[in-house]
C-alpha cells in the first residue's frame, strides 16, 4: 500500500514549477583567480532547483552565450519525455546563441540530482547547479536502521527535508576550449587542475614542495626516484611517459602544454563555504554532489562519522563511513549526528587519483559554538586515511532499500571495451570508434532513429522494450593502454544494477555463462542500483564490471564516461532503447514550439 499512498500524495502535493536559467559568458573568480566563465542568472554555481516528488517543471534556458549549449538533468529518468534529456545530436538540437529552449519534465523520483551542460566542455566552464527533489509524505525511509530511538528518527526525517547541499567541483584557470586545444597539441590526456570548489567557493593553496611530495603514495615513490623527478608545486604528477602510462603513441609533446597548467602555483584568497548546524537538532543531512570534470575526490567531515542513506537519489540500507568517494556524477546523501563540542569542523574534499595531490575545504559550524579549527581529520591532504581505524565507504555494500530486484537472467548482452584509440586523449567505448564531438551537430537520433550510415553503426546499441539488458564494461590494457584511470560510467534514461565485477578479461558470452565459472563475482539479489558506476583503476591488468537494466523508457539515450575529457575524447555510445515501441515525437517538439528567439 506504500506505493498507493505515494501516488496519492504526489497527486495531492504536485505543482507546476517555472524555473528560468539565463546563461551569460562573463568574468568570474570562484577561487580568487579571474577568467571567463558561464554565469547562470548572474551567479555561480547555478541556482538550486528544489522540487517535490510529482512536480512538473518548466526549465527555461536563455542562451546568451557566444556558443551553443544544452542542459542535461543528471539522474532524472525522463520517463515519457526523452526529448528533454538535453543531449545535442541525440535528444535535441543544440540551443543556439540568442535562443531560449524550454525543458518540460516530471519529477518521478526523489533525492539529490543536478543539472549541467552537455555541449562540448561547457560544464568545465561552470554550467551546473543542484536539483533536490523532496520525497512524498508517507514514503518509507531507512532511518530506523540508523537508530531505533523514535526521537532520533523524527530528527533525521526533519533533517532530510532541510538537507545541506555540498556541490563539489574542480576548477581550471583556462577555458574548456583552451584545455582541449592543449590536449590536441600535446597528444596528452591532461589532468592538472587549479582548485577544488565547494558550492562554487574555494582558493588555490600552494603547499611547500617537501610537504606535497611527502603525501606521494609508497607505490609511486620508486617510480619518481627512478626518473629523478618529483610532483610539481601544483601537486601534479610529472608528465613523463613512464609515469603517465598513457600508451605507446610516440607523438606526445609535453612541452606544448602551457606551463601554467602544471607549474607556477600562486596562492589565491577566495571564499569558503560554511554549513551552519544546530546542535539541538541532533542530526544534520548533507547531499554530496560530484560535479567534478576531471578529479575523483573523497569527502569527510572531521570528527563526525557519516551514515550514508541514499546513493544517486536511491535510498539504501544505511552504512556508516568516515569518508566517502565522490566520483564524477555520483551523489551521496548522508546523515551526521551532531553530538560533538559545538564549534567549527573541517569538511575535506581530497583528490584520490594518483595524478595530483589536491584538497578543497569547507566548514561545518555549530551555531553558538566556541571551538575553533583545527579539528581532527580522518583523511590527509591526499585523501589517505590518517589511521587504520578510519572506515572508508564499502561501495559493494550499498544495498537498495525498498527497490525492486533485477531479473535473474538477461535477454541480451553487450560487451563494451574502454580504451584509448589512436591518441592519448582520444577514447572509445567499443575499442573501434570514438564518439566525436562533431556528432553533437547531427540530426537528433531520437527524431531520426535510422541515420543511414551518417553515424557509425558500432556507436549505437539497439534494445527491445520490456527486456533486460546486460552491459559489460571491460577496461582494456596493453601497449596502447598500459594504465587506465577509473571511468565513471553514466547511463541516461533509467538506473542500472551493479551485478558483478572482476579482474582479468571477460571471456564469456553472457553473465549467465560467467556465473557457472565464477559465481562469487556476482550478486543479482540486492545489487546496488545506480545511474553512475565506476570501473577500477588498473595498471597492466584488464578489469570489468557488469550492469543490468530494464528497458522501460523508449528513446535515444547516451551512455558515457563522466570524466569530461574522456567523453570529449569519444568514450560514449547511444542506447536506442525500445526500438520496437519507439516514442512518437510531439508535433510541438518537431515544429520548434519549445524553442524561440530571446526577446531583446
Amino acid at each position: 500500500m506504500i506505493w498507493l499512498w505515494s501516488l496519492l500524495a504526489s497527486v495531492a502535493y504536485s505543482a507546476h514549477v517555472n524555473f528560468q536559467l539565463d546563461l551569460t559568458w562573463k568574468e568570474g573568480s570562484p577561487d580568487g583567480n579571474k577568467r571567463q566563465m558561464v554565469l547562470m542568472n548572474n551567479q555561480f554555481p547555478g541556482p538550486q532547483l528544489t522540487l517535490n516528488y510529482g512536480d512538473t517543471v518548466q526549465f527555461v534556458v536563455h542562451n546568451r552565450l557566444p556558443f551553443e549549449a544544452t542542459v542535461h538533468f543528471h539522474g532524472i529518468d525522463q520517463q515519457g519525455t526523452p526529448w528533454f534529456d538535453g543531449v545535442p545530436g541525440v535528444s535535441q538540437d543544440a540551443i543556439q546563441p540568442g535562443t531560449s529552449f524550454t525543458y518540460d519534465w516530471n519529477a518521478t523520483s526523489h533525492g539529490a540530482y543536478w543539472y549541467h551542460a552537455h555541449s562540448r566542455g561547457l560544464m568545465q566552464d561552470g554550467l551546473y547547479g543542484a536539483i533536490i527533489i523532496k520525497p512524498p509524505p508517507g514514503e518509507a525511509r531507512p532511518f530506523s536502521m540508523i537508530s531505533s530511538d523514535r526521537k532520533a528518527v523524527a530528527a533525521m526525517e526533519k533533517a532530510e527535508l532541510n538537507s545541506h547541499v555540498v556541490l563539489v567541483s574542480d576548477w581550471t584557470h583556462i577555458t574548456s576550449e583552451q584545455w582541449f586545444a592543449a590536449e590536441e597539441a600535446s597528444n596528452l590526456d591532461i589532468y592538472c587542475v587549479d582548485s577544488i570548489l565547494i558550492n562554487g567557493k574555494g582558493s588555490v593553496g600552494c603547499l611547500p614542495l617537501t610537504s606535497l611530495n611527502s603525501f606521494v603514495s609508497p607505490h609511486l615513490a620508486p617510480m619518481l626516484k627512478s626518473e629523478n623527478t618529483i610532483f610539481s608545486d601544483r601537486g601534479c604528477a610529472p608528465m613523463t611517459a613512464k609515469f603517465l602510462g598513457e600508451g605507446d603513441f610516440n607523438d606526445t609533446k609535453p612541452n606544448t602544454v602551457p606551463e601554467t597548467i602544471m607549474n607556477g602555483c600562486k596562492t589565491t584568497t577566495g571564499s569558503q563555504e560554511v554549513f551552519q548546524v544546530e546542535g539541538a537538532d541532533g542530526w544534520a543531512s548533507f547531499h554530496f554532489i560530484g560535479a567534478t570534470a576531471l578529479k575523483m575526490p573523497t569527502a569527510s567531515i572531521d570528527e563526525h562519522p557519516m551514515w550514508v542513506y541514499a546513493v544517486d537519489g536511491q535510498y539504501i540500507r544505511p552504512q556508516m563511513a568516515h569518508n566517502i568517494p565522490l566520483r564524477n556524477g555520483e551523489r551521496y546523501s548522508v546523515m551526521v549526528r551532531l553530538d560533538k563540542t559545538p564549534g567549527d569542523y573541517q569538511i575535506r574534499i581530497a583528490n584520490t587519483l594518483p595524478n595530483q595531490i589536491l584538497s578543497g575545504f569547507a566548514k561545518m559550524s555549530y551555531t553558538g559554538g566556541s571551538k575553533r579549527l583545527p579539528s581532527k581529520p580522518y583523511i590527509n591532504y591526499a585523501g589517505i586515511n590518517v589511521t587504520r581505524s578510519v572506515m572508508a565507504l564499502d561501495e559493494n555494500q550499498l544495498l537498495p532499500f525498498n527497490a525492486p530486484y533485477p531479473a535473474q537472467t538477461a535477454d541480451a548482452t553487450h560487451i563494451l571495451t574502454l580504451a584509448r584509440l589512436g591518441h592519448n586523449y582520444r577514447w572509445t567505448l567499443n575499442n573501434k570508434t570514438s564518439y566525436s564531438m562533431e556528432l553533437e551537430k547531427h540530426r537528433p537520433l531520437l527524431f531520426y532513429p535510422n541515420p543511414n550510415g551518417t553515424i557509425p553503426a558500432d556507436l549505437v546499441v539497439r534494445t527491445k522494450m520490456n527486456t533486460w539488458v546486460d552491459i559489460i564494461f571491460v577496461v582494456d590494457v596493453g601497449d596502447s593502454n598500459p594504465a587506465q584511470p577509473p571511468h565513471s560510467m553514466h547511463k541516461h534514461g533509467n538506473k542500472m544494477y551493479f551485478i558483478g565485477s572482476g579482474v582479468g578479461p571477460f571471456v564469456w558470452p553472457s553473465v549467465e555463462e560467467a556465473m557457472k565459472v565464477i559465481p562469487q563475482n556476482f550478486k543479482i539479489t540486492n545489487a546496488p542500483y545506480r545511474d553512475t558506476v565506476t570501473t577500477a583503476q588498473t595498471r597492466f591488468a584488464p578489469t570489468w564490471i557488469a550492469m543490468r537494466y530494464h528497458v522501460e523508457n523508449p528513446g535515444a539515450f547516451i551512455l558515457h564516461c563522466h570524466m569530461l575529457t574522456h567523453v570529449e575524447g569519444g568514450m560514449a555510445v547511444i542506447l536506442m532503447d525500445g526500438v520496437d515501441e519507439w516514442p512518437k515525437i510531439p508535433a510541438d517538439i518537431l515544429n520548434g514550439v519549445y524553442s524561440r528567439r530571446i526577446e531583446k
